[in-house]
């Protein structure tokens, strides 16, 4: 479980119940936890959790370089971490895959939309990528869901590419670009642009 004396992280950019903020070294295990929950690990089509040592040396590695950022999610009335996600960038065509990853004590409280339209509000508004996208397992209707509501759209399917408790499904491409966004039913309810600004503004007013 997470330190409770933990420090909460500076907010980035923040929505209505959540925020984005830098990962932080002192939170590997956690992360490291909520990605081998077998729950993460069947959503992710994979068998196997990944290794400790694997997963320290590739954070330390490259958990923010010029073409990959890991976000630590947090609740912005709190900073109480609830899951990453992340944004892995081919520089040649301006386009991110991204991930995303909630903690198991924080799902079933609808944070994966706001999670994922945040980081994609930064991927285009602060990034300046042409376009985001990502895999996931047909029978993964919530993950699915959700995705759809914070702007991805559906851009293609491969048959019988995935396990899914120990049966062939299809994996599908869902991407998103900055119009998609706009439009999404997240979006509708909340105005991104607002919300960096008002972000931005407390930001620049506390260095001063």
């Amino acid at each position: 479980m997470t330190d409770p004396h933990l420090t909460a992280p500076a907010a980035l950019h923040t929505g209505n119940r959540l925020a984005l903020a830098l990962a932080r070294e002192e939170m590997m295990q956690d992360y490291h936890r909520w990605e081998t929950d077998p729950a993460t690990v069947v959503g992710f089509g994979a068998r196997w959790p990944v290794p400790w040592e694997v997963f320290q040396t590739r954070f330390r590695n490259g958990h923010t370089t010029t073409h990959y950022q890991l976000f630590e999610v947090i609740t912005a009335d709190g900073g109480t971490p609830v899951g990453t996600t992340s944004l892995n960038v081919d520089q040649s065509v301006n386009s991110a895959e991204f991930t995303l990853v909630i903690a198991p004590e924080q799902r079933g409280r609808g944070y994966a939309t706001e999670a994922t339209a945040l980081t994609l509000d930064w991927a285009f508004r602060i990034a300046s990528l042409s376009t985001v996208w990502l895999e996931v397992l047909a029978p993964h209707s919530a993950a699915v869901h959700a995705y759809l509501k914070a702007g991805f759209r559906t851009a293609g399917r491969l048959r019988n590419a995935a396990l899914w408790h120990g049966e062939r499904v299809d994996k599908l491409l869902l991407d998103c670009v900055p119009d998609d966004l706009a439009k999404s039913d997240f979006a509708q309810g909340f105005d991104l642009a607002q919300g960096f600004a008002e972000n931005f503004t407390e930001n620049v007013t506390e260095k001063r």
